[in-house]
């Protein structure tokens, strides 16, 4: 019993951590890879999403655009549409659950009492809806079919 509380402290620990120190920032990936809450740069005219991404190619980091079908990251280089396998893709929304607001987390407003109110989304209902989190909700608030609905989890806003 003992054991298994102490596992529970330390479990709680390393995810309150792990929430608390995400910011925006580039995350490697490779083969058409695209981390959740990547930043979505785009479309194509079918209306496939585009996501930005960087690629050091010929001693350069050079910014480009990905999607899982390319299987790379796509730049331009020297006239050429080059496909660089190993890159690094920008990402704007942080995993959370239970109320955490991760440092760097953008505030969007602020209750009667000064209380900060954080950028939040989640899915619901086959959509992905925003909202507010903050560490008393519990979860991100989202409106929906005129009711204020808990999601957990959810994703973050960072910068």
């Amino acid at each position: 019993m003992r054991k298994q509380a102490i596992f529970s402290i330390i479990t709680a620990t390393l995810l309150s951590t792990a929430f608390t120190t995400a910011q925006a920032g580039w995350v490697s990936a490779s083969n058409g890879t695209v981390p959740a809450g990547a930043l979505e740069s785009g479309n194509e005219a079918n209306g496939a999403k585009l996501y930005a991404c960087r690629a050091q190619h010929n001693g350069g980091m050079h910014p480009g655009k990905v999607r899982s079908a390319f299987r790379a990251c796509n730049i331009g280089w020297g006239g050429k549409e080059i496909a660089v396998s190993n890159y690094q893709v920008y990402v704007i929304w942080q995993q959370a659950q239970n109320g955490q607001v991760p440092a760097g987390a953008v505030a969007g407003g602020q209750e009667a009492n000064g209380e900060k109110l954080y950028i939040c989304r989640g899915n619901y209902q086959g959509g992905v809806h925003s909202g507010k989190v903050r560490g008393a909700f519990g979860g991100c608030n989202i409106s929906w079919g005129g009711k204020e609905v808990k999601i957990n989890p959810y994703q973050v806003l960072v910068h």
